[in-house]
């Protein structure tokens, strides 16, 4: 079942290849429906009990270091896959109207690959199956970037997104091979192991830095506001809303419980994590309070939304190193909820490109006049960006603040700067795009209507939102409203840290 899951989307990919472009119809057809069979594929997985796990595994490489195709769900990877499987459906059904017909079949097809590597590296059961799809899911985005933008300026961020990144892949190849040659297997998930001190700080080091550049995190975040501003809107969903969890996701399940060591020999093993908590909990309030400032301060929606997830996420990595009571239940929570979140806001700021030509801010504005539906969506996707209670985001933040205040309570008091912050970039964003005097390029659908003020007068807005995009978009607010009104629906199927570290079997080495 699982491997059905992980391969429909590239099998799909394939068979879109044999499809001639001019097939539009066709080519839509099967791509929305195998990622609508991949998502109903991911929903018996809800039967995984938080301490439970569904596996697959297969012998491949015989030798000396042997290694299986082993692919696993459990109650932490579970709802990374769900989001996956969740967020590709609008993203690909979003994408019809982006790409002409010579180039809707490669871009569909990118779409599907993407969705593949991003549910193998979630599924993987083991280090070598984990770094061959953390390096895989690199190529659908750097082709999106130089193939399908069409600037000068997004092939500039491509090659800077490929940069960072295999920068990052080859700091984590090191850590692989570091652990490998101390366990002696890839099959490490579900143990921790006890190293020489300068080993498991080294190999933590290396496994942490590959994560902190994938999600990003100040200061590794270069790559992300090019990336996220010239990036078509259906593939920055994806990253922003799942990609940029991957990193979190490899602190969760392989950074912070696989390295202990003895700080002297009568002493019990402490995690390597906890030596480099106080770096991390800076990283994190840094990235933070930087983030949401520098959102405050950009004039494109889009960059301004990239910066608004870097100060998002860095409110997981504060949980992660808080330690606190409910560092994974609340991590998860926020995790889930901000990849929902800002999917559907960068899938609304598609809707936008679309009607204005622009993402630019003092470009356009007061679209609400032409599209009160679109303007309705808008405002509550921001309102639950911003931590509105009810929202999603309120829920996983507060819970995040709550558990983190226990053990770290100056940083926590710190962190508190960004929700006002906050309320400032999500405003400015909903009143700068939707309120106002209807203005836009003259040369777009929005700027030919403000220009016909006759036309704003009719029964019918000129260039609200269609019955398709708002089909796209309501399981996403759906759940937006529902995790906000019922966290615990999300929070009770998540192992708690004690059943983790219940399932780590130690094993020492000299």
């Amino acid at each position: 079942m699982i491997s059905k899951m992980v391969f429909l989307p590239a099998v799909a990919a394939l068979a879109l290849m044999l499809v001639p472009r001019s097939q539009s119809v066709v080519l839509k057809t099967i791509a929305l429906a195998a990622a609508l069979l991949t998502l109903m594929l991911s929903l018996p997985l809800l039967g995984v009990l938080p301490g439970g796990m569904e596996q697959e595994s297969v012998s491949w490489i015989a030798g000396p270091l042997e290694a299986a195709y082993h692919v696993r769900v459990d109650g932490l990877s579970l709802f990374f896959v769900l989001l996956t499987t969740l967020v590709s459906v609008p993203a690909v059904w979003a994408a019809f109207t982006y790409a002409d017909a010579t180039r809707l079949r490669g871009y569909l097809a990118l779409l599907l690959l993407f969705e593949w590597t991003l549910l193998g590296l979630f599924t993987a059961g083991n280090l070598l199956l984990f770094y061959i799809y953390w390096d895989l899911m690199l190529i659908p985005v750097f082709l999106a970037l130089v193939g399908y933008s069409g600037t000068a300026q997004a092939r500039r961020a491509g090659m800077l997104y490929l940069i960072y990144n295999l920068f990052g892949g080859l700091v984590l190849l090191a850590g692989v091979i570091g652990i490998v040659v101390n366990a002696g297997t890839f099959e490490v998930l579900g143990h921790s192991y006890t190293l020489d001190p300068a080993a498991a700080r080294w190999l933590f080091a290396a496994f942490a830095l590959a994560f902190l550049i994938k999600t990003p995190a100040f200061p590794f975040h270069a790559w992300m506001p090019p990336t996220y501003t010239y990036l078509p809107p259906s593939m920055v969903a994806l990253v922003s809303g799942v990609q940029s969890k991957a990193g979190l996701y490899g602190l969760l399940v392989f950074a912070i419980p696989l390295f202990r060591y003895q700080a002297d020999p009568v002493s019990p093993a402490i995690q390597a994590a906890q030596y480099f908590a106080p770096a991390m909990l800076v990283i994190a309030v840094v990235s933070i309070v930087y983030g949401a400032l520098t959102a405050i301060a950009q004039t494109n929606a889009k960059t301004l939304v990239g910066y608004s997830s870097l100060s998002h996420l860095g409110f997981v990595l504060l949980a992660l190193f808080a330690f606190g009571f409910s560092s994974i239940s609340a991590s998860i929570l926020m995790i889930v909820s901000h990849g929902v979140i800002v999917a559907a806001l960068f899938l609304l700021l598609g809707f936008v490109e679309e009607r204005t030509g622009t993402n630019d801010l003092g470009a356009f504005g007061g679209l609400a006049a032409g599209a009160p539906r679109l303007a309705a969506l808008m405002l509550i996707v921001a309102m639950a960006a911003l931590g509105l209670p009810g929202l999603s985001g309120f829920a996983g933040e507060f819970l995040i603040l709550i558990g983190a205040w226990q053990t770290q309570p100056v940083y926590t008091a710190i962190a508190l700067i960004a929700v006002v912050l906050a309320a400032v970039y999500a405003l400015r964003l909903l009143q700068g795009a939707m309120h106002g005097p209807l203005r836009a390029p003259d040369d777009s659908k929005a700027g030919r209507s403000a220009l016909d003020p006759i036309v704003l007068d009719g029964n019918t807005p000129p260039f609200d939102i269609k019955p398709r995009e708002l089909a796209l978009l309501a399981p996403l607010v759906a759940i937006i409203f529902f995790l906000g009104i019922w966290p615990a629906w999300l929070n009770d199927r998540v192992p708690i840290q004690t059943d983790i570290d219940a399932q780590a079997a130690v094993h020492d080495r000299a």
